[in-house]
């Protein structure tokens, strides 16, 4: 199978190209330029430009059967209405063309990665499904959302995944911060809320998921959560961390206030937020219908994810 991959660059999207040619699929890298990359990985990328509602996609579809798209914007610190314009150019305006233009090329899939927040920033008590009506609360989510629609009602063999917070090898992120400290931190922490449940998905099983979707008939119009597995709490994952560096500390039981001000005075305010409300998934859909597990369980996910130095993907 030819598959255009976009965001190939990106820390998910080196991953999932060395998947695919790995199984046996041509895979046509969208770049925006050929400068940035590597000459290692120049072979079987095409330069696109930016990502917009104005794309030339031409030669980059040229023959391709799948298309598994995961651009999205770098928006950061940009004032509310620049962060929602570059959204809607890139992630709605962009996946727009895309799938277009992917239908007129004759491409018989279209996966689309999103992301857990177009439901909402939490689950509460119940694990969330992919039942459940989407609660987005910022400009990213919203536009990520949109697109999601898009694909679903007008791409070819239309896929979403929503993906919750992912890790791996030199990952970035909250989880990333977490590993840093606790390879330093004291041998007693107070870090063992049990009240809350998040999910997490670490890049290989995140990519493996995907790669089922290029290639299952069975995933054509579905959207699917994933995960790792079971939901944890931030007193699990505490642990579980500890574990995979090999170090031994008391993890000391602490309620939910007097950890966000321990966390909250060291990551800040968001990072506190997140370690104490629940974010979870049931991403049984994914399992049952493609009949798709994780290749990396918890603990060897969580193992690969403390081990120092540069990312393999690279």
């Amino acid at each position: 199978m030819k598959v255009l991959l976009t965001g190939a660059n990106g820390y998910v999207g080196r991953a999932a190209r060395l998947a695919l040619a790995s199984a046996g699929h041509e895979v046509v890298a969208a770049v925006r330029s050929l400068d940035r990359l590597p000459e290692n990985r120049r072979a079987g990328a095409v330069a696109v430009g930016a990502v917009d509602g104005g794309t030339d996609w031409g030669r980059a579809l040229d023959g391709v059967d799948a298309v598994l798209h995961m651009v999205s914007p770098p928006l950061g610190e940009a004032d509310p209405a620049a962060r929602r314009a570059e959204a809607q150019r890139v992630i709605v305006d962009g996946t727009q063309r895309l799938a277009e233009r992917a239908r007129a090329a004759g491409a018989a899939r279209f996966v689309f990665v999103s992301s857990l927040k177009a439901m909402g920033e939490e689950s509460g008590a119940a694990a969330l499904t992919e039942a459940d009506t989407p609660q987005p609360q910022d400009a990213y989510a919203e536009a990520k959302l949109a697109a999601e629609r898009l694909v679903l009602d007008a791409a070819p063999g239309g896929v979403v995944v929503r993906s919750p917070a992912i890790y791996g090898r030199a990952s970035g992120g909250n989880v990333r911060q977490m590993i840093d400290f606790l390879r330093r931190a004291p041998a007693v922490l107070p870090l063992g809320y049990g009240g809350n449940r998040r999910s997490f998905v670490h890049r290989d099983n995140l990519v493996s998921a995907l790669l089922r979707c290029v290639e299952a008939d069975a995933a054509a119009g579905r959207l699917f959560l994933v995960s790792d597995g079971e939901p944890v709490s931030t007193g699990d994952l505490v642990r579980r961390m500890l574990r995979a560096l090999g170090r031994r500390a008391v993890v000391l039981p602490v309620p939910a206030a007097v950890l966000s001000r321990l966390v909250a005075a060291r990551l800040g305010p968001e990072a506190a937020r997140r370690l104490v409300r629940s974010y979870a998934v049931d991403d049984r859909a994914i399992r049952d219908t493609l009949a798709w597990t994780p290749p990396l369980g918890a603990e060897s996910a969580m193992a690969d994810a403390v081990v120092p130095g540069a990312d393999p993907c690279v």
